[in-house]
């Protein structure tokens, strides 16, 4: 006994009815249109998306009345320029670590070579003591102690610490905890003094520090950083007093003052330790 076949049944095989008389050399498979397959990981993707943009809207909407200042665009122009410079450095630190290790290997060469042994127990005492005194300097800051006794400081400016050195909480997101220097508010323009005399070594406009100064002697390093103006450049000779700069609030701040640091051998101490401000 035939089914009965339903409206719907009924307009469809008409529909291939008519088809079938009007394509009689093309098969059913060919005309059958193939179906798009579908993939789990474009969907995630594009809810993923939608998320991000969710949450960038939100952060827009509680953030409006700061977001398209000028200070906003300049911080985020700022981190966008630290991204690269992370990013050079990432690469810098992995080649860094490859001539180390070129080094290594050269040095256990020689170590299991008979005859460079011999050529090196033969150089006479006087040499060795020469090549000793070449690399190490005659005096070298180790620490806060020695660095009073062997380098002379001043203030570099006058004003009131508005942020010492070492953990510190804040409400600006763009500040971060860890505070590897002191803070200075003074009116915009005030003029800076090098704390120290030294050779610049750095001047520069990018990162979190703004417009910022290095000056070195020896092994200790003071910087200046967030300037409005800097006065001198990379390989001038700079003596304690100089005026270097002036007090701005470039780079990741939130108002005119100087980030003062002092570094021995790259490590940031307690500048209080040294100076009284």
């Amino acid at each position: 006994m035939e089914r009965i076949l339903n409206d719907n049944e009924k307009i469809r095989r008409a529909e291939e009815i008519y088809y079938r008389r009007n394509h009689r050399n093309v098969s059913i498979s060919q005309r059958e249109p193939r179906r798009q397959k579908t993939y789990l990981g474009s969907k995630i993707l594009l809810e993923m998306l939608i998320l991000v943009l969710l949450a960038m809207a939100v952060f827009a909407v509680k953030n409006k009345d700061y977001i398209f200042t000028e200070n906003f665009l300049n911080n985020f122009a700022q981190y966008n320029i630290n991204l690269t410079e992370k990013f050079n450095n990432l690469l810098a630190y992995f080649k860094e670590e490859e001539n180390t290790n070129d080094v290594f290997i050269n040095h256990e060469q020689t170590e299991n070579n008979p005859d460079d042994q011999q050529e090196s127990q033969a150089q006479p005492v006087q040499t060795q003591g020469s090549q000793v005194q070449q690399e190490a300097p005659q005096s070298v800051v180790t620490d806060v102690p020695s660095l009073k006794n062997l380098v002379h400081f001043i203030k570099p400016i006058e004003g009131i610490v508005s942020s010492g050195f070492g953990s510190r909480e804040s409400q600006y997101q763009n500040v971060t905890g860890a505070h590897t220097g002191i803070d200075i508010a003074a009116p915009n323009g005030t003029k800076i003094k090098s704390a120290m005399t030294g050779t610049v070594t750095q001047v520069s406009t990018e990162g979190d520090y703004g417009n910022h100064i290095r000056i070195t002697k020896e092994n200790v390093t003071t910087l200046y950083a967030h300037c409005s103006e800097m006065y001198v450049s990379e390989g001038q000779e700079i003596v304690e007093g100089q005026e270097i700069a002036s007090v701005g609030s470039t780079g990741n701040s939130t108002g005119p003052h100087l980030h003062f640091e002092i570094r021995i051998d790259n490590n940031p101490i307690n500048p209080a330790e040294v100076i009284q401000f």
